[in-house]
This record gives C-alpha cells, sequence and structure tokens, in this order.
C-alpha cells in the first residue's frame, strides 16, 4: 500500500513528520480522509482530532488542534495548527473545570476559549475513527 508524508507544526516547533497510509483532519466543513493520491486541496481547521494511521490501517497518533490550516497534495498533508495537543495526554476533569470557569464569563475572548474547551472534551469522548 502507499502512504503519503505527513507533517504537523505547531507555532512552536514541528510536531510530527513521517509516512501515513492515512490523516483525518477536521476541516472547516466537515472531516477531511487524506490518503495517497490526495487532490490538491487547502483548507481552514476548526478545533477538533487529527489522527494518523500507518499502512495496516491501525491508528498511530492522535493529536487535538484548536484550528489552524491543512494543505494537502498527492504526495503530502502538512497541517498548520494553531495549537496541538497529544489527545491522550488531556484530562477531562481539568478540561470540565475550565468550561466551568469559561461560562460565567462574558467576552469574546472566553467565548472562542470555550468553544476550544468543548471541542476538546467532545474528542476526548468520541470513538469515531479509532479504528477503520
Amino acid at each position: 500500500m502507499a502512504t503519503i508524508s505527513f507533517d504537523l507544526v505547531s507555532p512552536e516547533n514541528l510536531i510530527f513528520n513521517d509516512k501515513a497510509g492515512m490523516i483525518i483532519v477536521p476541516g472547516k466543513d466537515g472531516d477531511l480522509g487524506v490518503l495517497p493520491g490526495h487532490s490538491k486541496v487547502m483548507s481552514s481547521l476548526r478545533p477538533g482530532r487529527v489522527m494518523v494511521y500507518g499502512e495496516d490501517k491501525n491508528l498511530l497518533k492522535a493529536f487535538f488542534v484548536s484550528g489552524g490550516f491543512a494543505e494537502i497534495n498527492p504526495e503530502k498533508c502538512i497541517v498548520l495548527a494553531e495549537s496541538v495537543v497529544e489527545l491522550n495526554t488531556l484530562e477531562k476533569s481539568l478540561i470540565e473545570k475550565e468550561i466551568q470557569d469559561l461560562e460565567n464569563e462574558e467576552n469574546k475572548k472566553s467565548k472562542e476559549k470555550l468553544l476550544v474547551a468543548n471541542a476538546k472534551l467532545e474528542a476526548i469522548d468520541a470513538k469515531f475513527y479509532d479504528k477503520i
């Protein structure tokens, strides 16, 4: 089976750089499944999970991105994320506390943070794409 090169970049550093069998990224209008030979696409990202699979379709890594952009071509997928966290490092109780605190605030910045925190909670609980 073929592979596609995948780079996941945060503002601080390169988080992931390797070949993958398939990548799923949270596009602005829906999830994008990226396979080798994918047509050229550029998309903004919504907060959500980036799932990286090996050639055997087993999940290699799962990340949470708060937003950003994805550039896809037949040989490579590049995700430029606003922030990146490995999904298995997120703690549900801390996120729930953060949501409680943010719900009491009324400014634009806190509403954006609340949107990301709720997306983190959804990502932790989500089971879709865990196995394909």
